[in-house]
């Protein structure tokens, strides 16, 4: 949409809300405003409460890049606001009382810091690695700044907030943990597949993952797929590997392998059938990491995030670079997998 862009950045305000809806569309690498309007909907669809703080944390990410007045094309195309509006959505998603005053400034204050982690990180991977930052600023800020609540009285851990102890494990996929079953397995498994769409953004609701899913194809159609296919292919692992029910039902092993597969198959790497099957293979891997990784956050009382997404794509990336069975899309080039089939050899 680059006259949309070009008249908007004839207006700071226009140019601000446009450079916010951008960095909730990079949440999915999507660099199109609409996208991120859908996003946005998703999430009011979800919790007034996380549509809300996911704003807060946008702006408060994106208003800390305009004062240290970092690189403005990297604003304008949200690459300083999507960690933040992810902030704001953990935060509020794991963090009590809702609404709270003390809570709103503790996402204003921890969205700010991610925008200097991700200048540090970027600087790092960017820069030196040629490797793209994904949401690694994110989990570097939410993840400390959850642990300390256990340390405070006036910011409260909510019950998702809670260390892991083991149990039998349910595979039925269901609801609650309570719950015989989940319905018909047809119904479970369509329930799972768009949960973990929206989970990505803590929007635990099939309504999220249709309009996130539609925002994303607003985007690229090719994007939109893979993210439907990488979180078909992270419910199936988890169903093959006997994971637990009730997480697998609430999209939990869905949303990282999601990401990972949109990643590779198309966003950093140029769609091929290579790297369609390298993106499949990442969307497991990522799978796996999440059940792993998970039992290691867990026994300190708080939630994977987006690590396992972060970590397993990190080395994909890093082993493509290494090899010429893939076409690399520079960094600079980044914008959408149909436009990158278009790129010179």
């Amino acid at each position: 949409m680059p006259e949309w862009g070009n008249r908007a950045d004839r207006h700071p305000p226009l140019a601000f809300v446009d450079s916010c809806l951008r960095g909730v569309g990079q949440i999915l690498f999507a660099n199109n405003p609409v996208s991120g309007l859908f996003i946005l909907l998703g999430l009011f669809a979800a919790s007034p409460w996380l549509g809300v703080a996911t704003l807060i944390g946008l702006v408060a990410a994106t208003a800390a890049a305009h004062l240290l007045r970092l690189d403005r094309s990297r604003i304008r195309a949200g690459l300083y606001g999507y960690n933040g509006a992810l902030v704001g959505g953990a935060l509020a998603t794991f963090l009590i009382p809702e609404w709270s005053p003390i809570v709103i400034l503790y996402i204003i204050a921890v969205s700010a810091m991610s925008t200097l982690v991700m200048l540090t990180v970027s600087l790092l991977l960017v820069d030196l690695l040629h490797l793209p930052p994904l949401t690694l600023p994110f989990n570097l800020v939410t993840l400390p700044s959850l642990l300390a609540t256990f340390a405070m009285t006036h910011i409260q851990h909510g019950p998702l907030l809670a260390r892991h102890v083991q149990e039998p494990i349910n595979t039925t996929l269901r609801e609650t943990a309570n719950a015989v079953t989940g319905g018909s397995l047809s119904s479970a498994l369509f329930e799972a597949l768009f949960r973990g769409i929206g989970q990505i953004v803590f929007a635990d609701r099939v309504l999220s993952g249709v309009l996130i899913l539609v925002g994303l194809l607003v985007w690229s159609r090719i994007g939109g797929l893979f993210a439907l296919l990488g979180s078909m292919t992270g419910l199936l692992v988890g169903l093959a590997f006997g994971g637990e029910g009730v997480s697998e039902y609430h999209g939990l092993w869905g949303y990282n392998a999601m990401v990972s597969a949109e990643a590779i198959a198309g966003v950093f790497l140029v769609c091929t059938w290579r790297s369609i099957l390298y993106g499949l293979v990442c969307a497991a891997a990522t799978t796996v990491a999440y059940a792993g990784l998970g039992i290691w956050s867990g026994t300190f009382g708080i939630p994977v995030l987006t690590l396992p997404f972060c970590l397993t794509t990190l080395v994909f990336l890093s082993v493509s670079r290494a090899t010429n069975r893939f076409r690399a899309v520079p960094l600079s080039k980044v914008t959408s997998p149909e436009e990158h089939l278009r790129l010179p050899r």
